[in-house]
């Protein structure tokens, strides 16, 4: 009596995944790696953070067609990079060197940006009755936070650690306790200390790596070596290490093939562009999955069996959101220029 339901359910997942591949697919560009895996087998948490651990060693190198960050700003020569936002500067301000000032200075900025404008873009994949969980892990894309949040390009401003040092990333700030998620495939490693606190790097086949520090906490069920896909939570917005006291905010820095650090800005504006330019897609997909899944009304309903949980209409699409095979062609973001593999 359940096949019904059973076989529509399958046709839902069918149709979505078909109709998302032939909104996104562009065979002459790469492609982006899946946006959404199975769906996690975590639970959301802010539990104590786990003990300290070693600061592990990036993966070896297991390709040589790594990513290309063309068009970032890369870390000027002899800069000290604590993989942190340095400590509290002294009294009267941090005395920032006429040659470090000129570095400074010669960075081409943009203006400050925020993932309000998806959110509001998405709102309303929510109102088709998708839950709001699952339309987050879909329409974030590749961007990091799951939710609101701001950003500016501090690419380089100074920082104390002990003496004048480049901030070497971006600061992202978001409501405490927003969840953390992976940009990439890779291998999450968690260490807890130091100017960071919290912090987990996910690494990719050719040692590219993502560093997100100030964390409140690991997503429940973490461990260290995990592998994770694009979009997986790792974590929790936070202000631990230096960052204690100040606003909550993730600390963000990309070190392409494990070397010197790039400016992380573009790149998350890159992934912001991505994600809105896909909304559209997304909520035809649903559409699609809605309509393939709408009951036939020459059919009769099969009966339902006497004390059987029936689902909520959100709950039938969950199936179709968790398997999205997203891999849609870049954005051309003026800083990406090519897709993270």
């Amino acid at each position: 009596m359940r096949a019904a339901p059973r076989r529509r359910a399958r046709r839902v997942v069918a149709v979505a995944a078909a109709g998302l591949a032939t909104c996104l697919a562009s065979p002459a560009a790469a492609q982006l790696p899946p946006l959404l895996g199975p769906a996690p087998t975590t639970t959301t948490s802010t539990t104590a953070p786990p003990p300290p651990t070693p600061e592990p060693a990036p993966p070896a190198a297991s390709r040589t067609d790594g990513p290309s960050l063309e068009g970032a700003t890369p870390a000027p020569s002899g800069a000290v990079d604590a993989h942190g936002d340095g400590v509290p500067a002294p009294t009267g301000g941090i005395r920032v060197p006429p040659e470090a000032q000129r570095i400074i200075d010669s960075v081409p900025r943009t203006g400050p940006s925020s993932t309000r404008p998806l959110l509001d873009a998405l709102a309303q994949v929510a109102e088709m009755g998708v839950p709001w969980d699952e339309v987050l892990r879909v329409g974030m894309g590749r961007f990091p936070i799951a939710g609101e949040a701001r950003y500016s390009h501090d690419w380089l401003f100074p920082r104390y650690g002990p003496g004048f040092r480049f901030h070497l990333g971006t600061d992202v700030f978001a409501d405490h306790g927003t969840p953390v998620r992976s940009p990439v495939d890779g291998i999450a490693r968690s260490a807890n200390g130091g100017l960071g606190g919290l912090t987990v790097k996910v690494f990719m086949e050719d040692g590219t790596y993502f560093y997100l520090a100030h964390l409140s906490a690991l997503v429940e069920g973490f461990t260290d070596g995990m592998p994770v896909q694009t979009g997986d939570i790792v974590g929790y917005v936070g202000d631990s290490g230096n960052a204690r006291g100040g606003a909550p905010h993730l600390h963000i820095g990309i070190y392409p093939q494990g070397g010197p650090p790039v400016d992380p800005k573009p790149i998350l504006d890159g992934f912001l562009e991505e994600a809105m330019a896909r909304v559209p897609a997304v909520v035809e997909a649903v559409r699609e999955a809605q309509a393939a899944a709408a009951p036939d009304p020459a059919t009769p309903p099969p009966p339902a069996d006497e004390g059987a949980h029936q689902p909520e209409r959100p709950t039938l699409l969950r199936p179709m959101l968790h398997r999205f095979a997203l891999r849609a062609a870049a954005q051309a973001a003026e800083a990406l220029s090519a897709v993270l593999v």
